[in-house]
C-alpha cells in the first residue's frame, strides 16, 4: 500500500483534490487491514502450540511423582485375612505317663492388621524428589528447545511472506506506471504520432505483470497459511505483515535454550549420583502386627483368640560389591558426555554468528549500491519515457528500461528485508530478547 501512496505523488499530473481523496480512500483501506508482527506470531506459538500444553502436564506429572514420594513417610496400613488347612502339622509322638501333649490345628484361620512406620530413610526420599524435580525441569526445559525451534520456523515463513508483499507493492507500483504511460499511448497513437505497435507493447507488459502478482499472491497466501497453522494466529490473504521492531539485545552473552537443557541435563545427573549414594545409608522403621485367629503365635493353642506383634528393623547394606560406585563412575561419565555436547554446540554457535555478521556486512554494502543504482535507473527510465512521447524511443525500450528500475527496487527491498532478517537470526542464534 505504501507503494501505491507514493506513486500518487509522483503522478504530476493528477490534480490535488484527486491525490487527497484517494489517500482518504487508501488510508482507510489501511486502518480496516489487519496488521500482523513477528511479536504476534511467537507469543501466539508459546501459548497456543500444542507443545505448550506439555510444560503443564510435566509438571503435574512432577507433582504426583512428589506426593507419592512424600507419602512414603506416611504410616503404611495392610489388612490380611487367611484360611488355610494342612495335610499334616508337627506332632510330639513321645508317649509320658500322666502328661497328654497338645496337637497343632491342621485348620488355621487369622485376620492380621500391620503397621509399619519409616523413620529414618538416610535420605533416600529426600534425594528421589530431587531426582524427579530435576528430571521435570528436563522435560519442560527440552519443551522450550522444540519451541524455540519452532519460533526459527514462523521466522522463515514470515520472513518469506514479507518479501512477497514488498515485490507485490513493487510490482503494483509499476502496473500503475504502465497504466498512466498507456493512457498517454493511447493519446498519441489516435493523433497518428505513435504506431499502434507501440501500445501494444505496454498491454502485453500490463499483463505480464498481472501474471506475476497472481503468481505472488497465490504464494503468499500458501506461506500465510503455513504460518497461521505454525503460530496458531489468526492471518488472512488480505492481513499486512510488520517489519519487526528489533530490540538492543547485541550485546546480550550468548544463552540458548540449549545451554539451560544441558545444565539441567547435568543437575540431573548430580542429583542421581546422590540418590546413588543414600540408596548405601541404613534405614530404621518400626512396625505392629495384629490379628485374630488361631492359632496365633503360639501354634498349640487350638482356640481363636488375639495376638500382637511389635518391634522395629534396622537394614544397612554395608557391602555391594563396589555396584555403587560403578554406579557414580557410569553417572559422571554421562555429565562429561553432556559437557562434550554442550562444546560442540558453542562451536556450531559461533560459526553460525560468524556467518550471519558476514552476510549482515554483505548486505549492508550491497543495500548502498543498491540505492545509488535505482537513483541512476529511475533518471534513465524517466528519460526513456520522454523520448518514448516524443517518438525517438520505442516502447519496448522504455519498457526494458523500466524494468530495470523495477528489478533494482526489487532488489533493494529484498535485501533491506534479508538485513532485518539476518539481525533476528544472530539474535536468536544468540539466544537474545528479539523485541
Amino acid at each position: 500500500m505504501k507503494y501505491i501512496i507514493r506513486h500518487i505523488f509522483k503522478v504530476r499530473k493528477a490534480g490535488r483534490i484527486t491525490a487527497i481523496v484517494l489517500l482518504i480512500a487508501l488510508n482507510t483501506t489501511v486502518f480496516s487491514q489487519n496488521t500482523v508482527s513477528l511479536k504476534m506470531c511467537h507469543d501466539s506459538a508459546e501459548v497456543k502450540f500444542p507443545l505448550a500444553d506439555q510444560k503443564a502436564k510435566f509438571e503435574q506429572i512432577n507433582q504426583l511423582k512428589q506426593d507419592n514420594l512424600t507419602s512414603n513417610y506416611l504410616p503404611t496400613l495392610n489388612f490380611k485375612v487367611k484360611a488355610t488347612y494342612q495335610s499334616e502339622v508337627v506332632e510330639i509322638k513321645i508317649s509320658v505317663p500322666g502328661m497328654d501333649f497338645p496337637t497343632m490345628p491342621k485348620e488355621q484361620y487369622s485376620a492380621n492388621i500391620e503397621i509399619n512406620q519409616l523413620i529414618y530413610d538416610g535420605g533416600n526420599i529426600k534425594a528421589a524428589q530431587k531426582v524427579n524435580e530435576q528430571n521435570s525441569l528436563v522435560n519442560i526445559q527440552k519443551v522450550e528447545v522444540d519451541i524455540y525451534g519452532l519460533k526459527e520456523q514462523i521466522n522463515q515463513l514470515y520472513f518469506n511472506c514479507l518479501l512477497l508483499q514488498e515485490n507485490t507493492g513493487i510490482l503494483q507500483l509499476t502496473h500503475e506506471t504502465i497504466i498512466e504511460k498507456k493512457k498517454m499511448m493511447t493519446a498519441a497513437v489516435n493523433q497518428g504520432m505513435v504506431l499502434e505497435s507501440e501500445l501494444d507493447n505496454l498491454s502485453a507488459e500490463m499483463l505480464r505483470l498481472e501474471q506475476q502478482l497472481i503468481e505472488i499472491k497465490s504464494a503468499k497466501t500458501q506461506v500465510l497459511k503455513a504460518l497461521e497453522i505454525l503460530s496458531c494466529f489468526p492471518i488472512d490473504e488480505n492481513s499486512e505483515l510488520l517489519p519487526p521492531q528489533i530490540g538492543n539485545g547485541n550485546n546480550t552473552p550468548i544463552f540458548r535454550p540449549e545451554h539451560q537443557l544441558f545444565l539441567n541435563q547435568s543437575h540431573l545427573l548430580d542429583a542421581s549420583i546422590n540418590l546413588t549414594q543414600k540408596k548405601r545409608m541404613p534405614t530404621l522403621a518400626a512396625f505392629a502386627n495384629a490379628g485374630y485367629g488361631k492359632p496365633g503365635y503360639d501354634f498349640f493353642n487350638n482356640t481363636i483368640h488375639g495376638y500382637y506383634m511389635v518391634g522395629a528393623q534396622f537394614q544397612w547394606n554395608i557391602w555391594d560389591w563396589k555396584q555403587t560406585n560403578r554406579e557414580k563412575q557410569q553417572l559422571s561419565v554421562q555429565k562429561l558426555l553432556i559437557e562434550d555436547n554442550r562444546k560442540a554446540f558453542d562451536k556450531n554457535l559461533i560459526i553460525s554468528l560468524s556467518e550471519a555478521e558476514l552476510r549482515k556486512q554483505k548486505l549492508e554494502r550491497l543495500i548502498v549500491k543498491d540505492k545509488d543504482i535505482i537513483e541512476l535507473q529511475s533518471r534513465i527510465s524517466n528519460r526513456s519515457a520522454e523520448q518514448m512521447k516524443n517518438g525517438t524511443k520505442t516502447s519496448a525500450d522504455y519498457l526494458r528500461d523500466l524494468n530495470a528500475e523495477k528489478q533494482a527496487r526489487i532488489n533493494l527491498e529484498s535485501r533491506q528485508i534479508q538485513l532485518i532478517q539476518s539481525q533476528i537470526d544472530e539474535l536468536m542464534i544468540k539466544g537474545a530478547p528479539l523485541f
